[in-house]
């Protein structure tokens, strides 16, 4: 097995001790090859239990039996055509395993792994319930490679594993980004390995979405992204509370009901937190709010709410708008709420690059709910919010809130963000 003109992004990879490694680089480029020599590596190394993983049986065993016999021939101590193992001169053993029957890998430790294929697993309880804990008694380590499939659980791990936003990549350069622990991100295109002609007849033959999902190993939205604006440039992990106004946008959706904590200065808003609570209600949320922050002068706090708490509905008697009025905080509400299509819009518009005066700030430690959302919110092809995703997922309620404060303190004019005054700005 030789490993020949890697390209720098590559040789990085191949070098990179981290203990989680997310790399969703485009087909044909070489990620599973140098996965399979990173695990050979360790296995000598390490003297130890090893495996290859595949979503079923017959994957693992088609991609990576007769490779692994013949890339340790010259080591091979035993082994089993039956079981799938190898077993080394120095102790180690490297198994393949299919991940249709997780259960496989359980009862024993294990040092490492190396799996293709994330994106084809069946969820991601196949990771959370059986593959990370094999790898505790251990200190193991795994290596997550595959092409993505939607934005499922492994744009999850993905987004993970480089703090919450993925970098982009660009033709011929790849990127690399990482949490700043255990995790970190790979990528790089197929074209980056594979030659025009072919990279070409490849482009001649898909649909844009599939060649950008297959290729350049991006997670494709089916729908489309609804905050597209949303990226790198959007994060400040400096962000904390001070001695400001406390701006919250709020969503009174039951399951989660949301809010977003910050501050707005002159024309920009400064996220330093969120609430997030499962199967709730606004008094709830008042109590958290309350909690949080400790207030003896609850105006501290500004609220600019869903319109729609004016109605008396999931209280029974008494509005969510009172509610918390009654406790002390300003409520600030339009008449109705802007039309769904004007919010996106006027989100993205406040979203957007513009360099140092980038209006929207978000401290990705601190709130990593409103980030999944924002990465991961689907727009139909009219324009409107996906409300089955919303359903399904519960993505949907913590990005609505931070369009209420947005639209109603920054509301688009002719297609330009205008501020009005507010209260602490």
């Amino acid at each position: 097995m030789e490993l020949i003109d890697l390209t720098p992004i590559q040789k990085q990879y191949y070098n990179d001790d981290h203990r989680f490694i997310v790399n969703p680089a485009g087909r044909r480029s070489r990620k599973t090859l140098i996965g399979r020599r990173k695990l050979f590596l360790k296995s000598l190394q390490v003297p130890g239990r090893y495996f290859h993983g595949a979503p079923t049986y017959k994957q693992a065993k088609d991609i990576f039996w007769e490779p692994l016999k013949s890339d340790t021939k010259l080591l091979t101590k035993s082994k089993s055509e039956s079981d799938l193992v190898v077993k080394l001169f120095n102790g180690s053993e490297i198994h393949v395993i299919g991940l249709d029957k997780p259960e496989r890998i359980e009862g024993q430790p294990w040092h490492g792994c190396h799996i293709t294929e994330v994106g084809n697993l069946k969820n991601m309880a196949v990771w959370n319930s059986n593959i990370r804990p094999v790898l505790s008694d251990t200190n193991g380590w795994a290596l997550l490679d595959g092409v993505p499939e939607g934005r499922n659980f492994y744009y999850d791990m993905a987004t993970r594993s480089c703090g919450g936003v993925l970098p982009e990549s660009r033709h011929g350069a790849g990127s690399f980004g990482t949490d700043g622990g255990d995790w970190a991100y790979y990528h790089w295109f197929s074209s980056d390995v594979l030659t025009p002609k072919e990279m070409a007849a490849v482009r001649e033959e898909l649909d844009d979405r599939t060649y950008r999902q297959e290729y350049e190993g991006t997670f494709e939205s089916y729908e489309g992204l609804a905050y597209k604006e949303f990226g790198l440039h959007n994060f400040d992990r400096t962000l904390k509370e001070d001695s400001e106004i406390i701006s919250v946008g709020m969503d009174f959706n039951v399951d989660p009901m949301t809010a977003v904590l910050g501050h707005l200065k002159g024309d920009t808003y400064e996220q330093f937190g969120e609430i997030w609570l499962n199967n709730s209600n606004t008094f709830e949320m008042r109590d958290a709010l309350l909690e949080r922050f400790g207030l003896k002068k609850p105006s501290r706090i500004v609220i600019y709410p869903d319109s729609t708490g004016k109605a008396e509905k999931s209280n029974a008697t008494r509005s969510d708008l009172t509610i918390l009025e009654e406790a002390g905080f300003e409520v600030s509400a339009h008449a109705s709420n802007p039309r769904q299509k004007d919010r996106i819009n006027n989100v993205n518009s406040f979203l957007k690059d513009r360099g140092e005066a980038t209006k929207y700030k978000v401290n990705p430690e601190t709130c990593p709910k409103t980030i999944n959302d924002l990465n991961k919110r689907e727009s139909l092809p009219d324009g409107r919010l996906d409300k089955k995703q919303e359903q399904e997922t519960q993505v949907g309620h913590i990005s609505d809130a931070l369009g209420y404060l947005i639209s109603y303190n920054f509301p688009l004019r002719g297609g330009i963000i205008t501020g009005i005054p507010v209260k602490g700005a």
